[in-house]
């Protein structure tokens, strides 16, 4: 309907006639605000007695958190720097001592035709932000390059390494070795800020890295599989520098087109022997840090494609889990690998195991990444049995579990 007039002369017209009536204009005076213009109403996160784990759920922009003394979820964190698009949050690494986490965002580009098709694909530069225990504020960001694969926090909390699984850089220079070669980051969490943060160190190391294992306590070296050169890099953090570059086979391997794939990288508890999960080649390889050598009597054929592994607390045994098919093995690494439990999934249980941690002398807690369109889960399984004890349903595409203890 056309109003008969413009609607400032409706409103001029309407308080003559309320002044007409004997009624002025109630008018209000505030006072001035002085609270904060965007307050923090994230909820506090207490650890639970039996220690959180903190999952990141690739597909939903989530932290999942679980009660690992209960199996159960407790609640979720939303994470990211983009509101509306997609940033892929992929591992997270944990300082209990000083209270911060520490997320990858990758940018994934989501994409069908496996399990990590989209994974390694992405143009757009990645970031590592940190985070408060107490809540998952954000306290600090930094840019990394694209793709970020692994994040590793040193025991001491003084360093924080990236790698960078970029496909994408190996494929657009086939012929260029030092081009195709991807990088480290090396991120001082001390000086990362909202705005600002120090551009982190990189060190070129090889053709896809991904799974990066720390020295113990203060992380001088990193250990890390190269996927697409086949190799083990030793990397002297201190130095900023490659040592060597270690076949995980004696025929070397090809590069930039893996014959064997390693993947995961996973340090023994004496810090002495790394699991090396071979995607490719479907088989475990054990890297002795002493020697900067693989110990090729030890190979543990699989399989599946071997994913994150976890040792028992004395190091002589292994929890491996695969993927195609869907298992975890745990094998006796002390009597020549004999297999003492297996336990195979269906769909509907754990599709695509992901990561096992370790909780205790009776239990592991499995990763599974679900089909990456419907959430995943975490099982609590027992160490022995490897029977399901617990289930919780998290976000989409789960593929990376850090445990906060309790504090005595």
């Amino acid at each position: 309907m056309k109003l008969p007039f413009p609607r400032p002369a409706l409103a001029t017209a309407l308080l003559a006639a309320l002044a007409a009536c004997g009624e002025a204009p109630i008018e209000h005076q505030y006072d001035a605000y002085d609270g904060e213009a965007y307050p923090d109403r994230r909820t506090p996160v207490a650890v639970p007695q039996g220690g959180l784990g903190v999952v990141t759920d690739s597909l939903s922009d989530t932290l999942s958190l679980i009660d690992l003394g209960t199996g159960q979820k407790i609640g979720s964190a939303p994470v990211g720097r983009d509101p509306v698009g997609l940033d892929g949050p992929h591992h997270v690494g944990v300082d209990p001592a000083r209270g911060f986490a520490y997320v990858a965002l990758s940018y994934p580009i989501v994409a069908t035709g496996g399990p990590h098709a989209g994974h390694g694909s992405s143009v757009q530069s990645g970031y590592v932000q940190k985070l408060a225990l107490d809540d998952f504020r954000i306290l600090g960001q930094v840019r990394v390059d694209p793709n970020p694969g692994d994040i590793v926090v040193s025991e001491d909390g003084s360093r924080v390494v990236v790698s960078h699984f970029d496909l994408q850089r190996a494929i657009q220079n086939p012929g260029n070795l030092d081009k195709a070669r991807a990088t480290l980051a090396l991120v001082d969490p001390d000086t990362l800020e909202m705005q600002g943060s120090a551009d982190p160190a990189r060190l070129t190391t090889c053709i896809a890295p991904h799974g990066v294992a720390l020295s113990r306590p203060d992380g001088a070296r990193a250990y890390v599989a190269c996927y697409g050169e086949d190799s083990i890099a030793v990397v002297d953090l201190a130095g900023r520098e490659v040592k060597t570059r270690v076949p995980v086979d004696p025929s070397g391997g090809s590069l930039g087109d893996p014959q064997y794939g390693p993947y995961s990288a996973v340090m023994s508890p004496d810090g002495k022997t790394l699991a090396i999960g071979n995607t490719v080649s479907k088989d475990v390889r054990f890297f002795d840090t002493e020697k900067d050598a693989i110990d090729v009597t030890r190979t543990l054929k699989v399989l599946g494609a071997p994913m994150f592994a976890a040792f028992t607390a004395d190091g002589s045994r292994l929890y491996v889990p695969t993927q195609s098919p869907d298992a975890v093995l745990f094998i006796d690494m002390a009597n020549g690998n004999a297999e003492l439990g297996r336990r195979d999934f269906s769909a509907d249980e754990c599709k695509l195991p992901h990561v096992i941690e370790r909780l205790d002398d009776t239990r592991i807690a499995l990763v599974c990444e679900g089909d990456h369109t419907l959430p995943g889960k975490v099982l609590i399984l027992d160490a022995e049995t490897l029977e399901t004890k617990s289930e919780a349903v998290v976000g989409v595409y789960p593929d990376s579990l850090a445990r906060v203890p309790a504090k005595n």
